[in-house]
């Protein structure tokens, strides 16, 4: 796939790119959240301070940030509903893999099927993500990843409810879970943000000249406070428990997902940045909201928390190779 985008300089394809441009974008990234980890490990950082630096970041630096770039962002007309439905599509097919390798292998029942499936193919898509390939892809990137990240909670995590909810209720009522998912997804400060900038993009409205450069000021800070503050949770997760079934897990996350939207992309006829963004935003370590699914069901917690470690580690080597790999 054809560019990469480094500093707003395009780099033909062909071209023959060092890897130590990869390594470039994606190092800072890195030490970035390796110092809040080192804050937290040295106490520099108290549990208090962690969590508050995790909550500005996602309910007010993440969402100023996401909601001007999507209020602000000019979207393709008309817009490319195929490359999003290629995109989950090759999710779905990794979930359903990833359930019938649990089943094969370990033995597992519906509702550890429902965590395991979505911890190969959850990926960390907002505070790892965006800061990871804009870094890479540059801000050209961004449309693409909104587009994206705009239902990524509400796919997933309905898909992982219907299964934990089916075996633990007869009387499971699969519309009004839905409406509750659904109703968490536009509350939620994330997702939330992102629906209101797209409502607020195609409504033709334009914001308020001091009020943009208020949230602009915000979302510059969101990046960095968001992974500081990922460095700083990680010391609360440990890998421990059922290695096997965790590096499977993560062999999934990190390597059959991307491989197979790499497939999906060009299968379906997609090439350029759109394609780079889907196989880098699949690349991307297991997200901490799996271990939050595994905790509100008491189900693959230890799994759940290991594989975020895990991923998040490897998942350097592994997102600057595949990085390298898209752009020669």
């Amino acid at each position: 796939m054809s560019l990469l985008y480094n500093g707003g300089h395009d780099i033909p394809a062909g071209s023959e790119p060092p890897l130590m441009l990869v390594l470039e974008a994606v190092i800072p990234v890195v030490l970035v959240a390796l110092l809040g980890f080192g804050a937290r490990q040295s106490g520099v950082l108290t549990v208090n301070e962690t969590d508050a630096i995790e909550k500005i970041s996602l309910w007010y630096l993440l969402p100023c940030l996401l909601f001007v770039g999507t209020a602000t962002a000019s979207f393709p007309t008309p817009m490319n509903w195929q490359f999003l439905g290629m995109f989950y599509l090759v999710v779905l097919f990794v979930y359903a893999t990833g359930m019938a390798l649990g089943r094969i292998l370990f033995s597992m029942t519906l509702l550890q099927l429902s965590v395991f499936g979505m911890g190969g193919a959850y990926a960390n898509v907002t505070v790892l993500g965006i800061p990871v390939i804009l870094q890479v892809l540059g801000q050209d990137a961004f449309i693409p990843m909104l587009v994206v990240i705009a239902i990524h909670n509400l796919v997933l995590f309905s898909v992982g409810t219907v299964l934990a909810e089916i075996p633990q209720n007869q009387h499971f009522n699969p519309c009004m879970r839905l409406y509750g998912i659904a109703r968490d997804v536009v509350t939620n400060p994330v997702s939330g943000s992102l629906l209101a900038g797209a409502v607020f993009n195609f409504s033709g409205l334009t914001l308020f000249g001091p009020l943009q450069a208020t949230l602009e000021l915000l979302g510059w800070a969101a990046i960095p406070g968001a992974l500081l503050g990922l460095g700083a949770a990680m010391h609360r997760y440990r890998i421990k428990g059922e290695l096997k079934t965790t590096f499977t897990m993560v062999a999934i996350k990190l390597l059959l997902l991307p491989l197979m939207m790499w497939t999906g992309m060009s299968l379906g006829g997609f090439s350029g940045l759109w394609a780079d963004t889907a196989v880098l935003v699949s690349a991307m370590p297991v997200g901490i909201s799996v271990y939050v699914f595994s905790r509100r069901y008491q189900c693959c917690e230890a799994v759940a928390a290991s594989a975020i470690v895990l991923s998040s580690l490897l998942g350097t080597i592994s997102i600057s190779a595949i990085a390298w790999l898209l752009v020669r």
